[in-house]
């Protein structure tokens, strides 16, 4: 079983065949929220590269992000994500285009 990530951390979601990543919001028992990756502008999505691995930023961000209404967040069952950051797997988490 995957263990429950913490609002701030990076969830891929595995039922989608390109998993895309997702900035974790808040999380319950059964299931978390957040924002997708890709839906972040380009100075948030620099932020959370600087980051690496500084957590308190992230929940910083995420927390500002949940509390803003023009993002769609979505909220994904405990069984259908992986965590992405804890053990550092996944090369170039944050690898994309440029906006």
């Amino acid at each position: 079983m995957t263990p429950q990530p913490t609002v701030g951390e990076i969830v891929a979601i595995t039922t989608i065949d390109s998993d895309p990543l997702l900035l974790v919001s808040s999380a319950s028992d059964d299931h978390v929220t957040g924002v997708l990756l890709a839906d972040l502008p380009t100075g948030p999505l620099r932020r959370l590269q600087a980051s690496n691995p500084d957590t308190a930023t992230r929940r910083q961000l995420a927390q500002t992000i949940n509390r803003t209404d023009d993002r769609t967040s979505f909220t994904v069952p405990h069984t259908d994500y992986a965590l992405v950051e804890r053990d550092s797997s996944r090369p170039n988490p944050f690898a994309g285009g440029e906006n």
